[in-house]
C-alpha cells in the first residue's frame, strides 16, 4: 500500500502546536493546502470528534484549482488526528490521513508528523500522473506553514 510521510520540528511547545493545528476554522488564513476546512456533520460542536464528517477543499502545491473531499474522523486525541476519505468505495480509492504532535526536549520543541496511506485501484493511475509527488509537496508546505504559525504564537507568549 503506497504511503507518504513528512515531518517537521517546530520551535514551540506541543500545546501551542496543538492549539494552532486544532483551530481548523483559522486554516483559510494560513494553510496553503487545506484552503477550506469545515465540519459537515455535528456542526453544533466546534470540536473535532471521532465520527465527524468533514468537508475539506485541497489545493495541491503548484495547482490553480481545488478538490473537495469528505473524510470521516477515525480517531482524535489530544496529540493526534486521523481520518479516512473514500472515493466511491474502498476498492476504487481511499486514503487514511494522520497527524501526530510529539514533544521534544522536555516539551520545549515539537515533532509534527503528517502521513497518509492509500489504497484502491486508482492508486496506480494517480502514481503515474505524479499526484503523490504533488501531495507530498503539499504536506511539506502545510507543515512549514504550521511551523511558522506556531512559532509566531510562541514568540507572543
Amino acid at each position: 500500500m503506497p504511503s507518504i510521510q513528512t515531518n517537521i520540528i517546530i520551535q514551540a511547545p506541543p500545546e501551542l502546536v496543538r492549539q494552532k493545528f486544532f483551530d481548523y476554522r483559522s486554516y483559510p488564513r494560513w494553510n496553503p493546502f487545506m484552503v477550506s476546512f469545515q465540519k459537515y456533520t455535528n456542526t453544533s460542536d466546534p470540536q473535532l470528534n471521532e465520527g465527524d464528517e468533514l468537508q475539506i477543499d485541497l489545493k495541491l502545491k503548484g495547482m490553480n484549482h481545488t478538490s473537495t473531499m469528505y473524510p470521516t474522523i477515525l480517531t482524535k486525541t489530544e496529540s493526534s488526528l486521523a481520518w479516512k476519505g473514500v472515493l466511491v468505495s474502498d476498492w476504487i480509492f481511499y486514503g487514511i490521513h494522520s497527524f501526530t504532535i510529539e514533544p521534544l526536549d522536555g516539551g520545549t520543541r515539537t515533532l509534527f508528523v503528517q502521513s497518509e496511506r492509500f489504497g484502491g485501484l486508482l492508486v496506480y493511475i494517480l502514481q503515474l500522473f505524479g499526484v503523490f509527488r504533488k501531495t507530498k509537496e503539499s504536506f511539506i508546505e502545510f507543515n512549514e506553514a504550521l511551523k511558522d504559525e506556531a512559532e509566531k504564537l510562541a514568540h507572543q507568549c
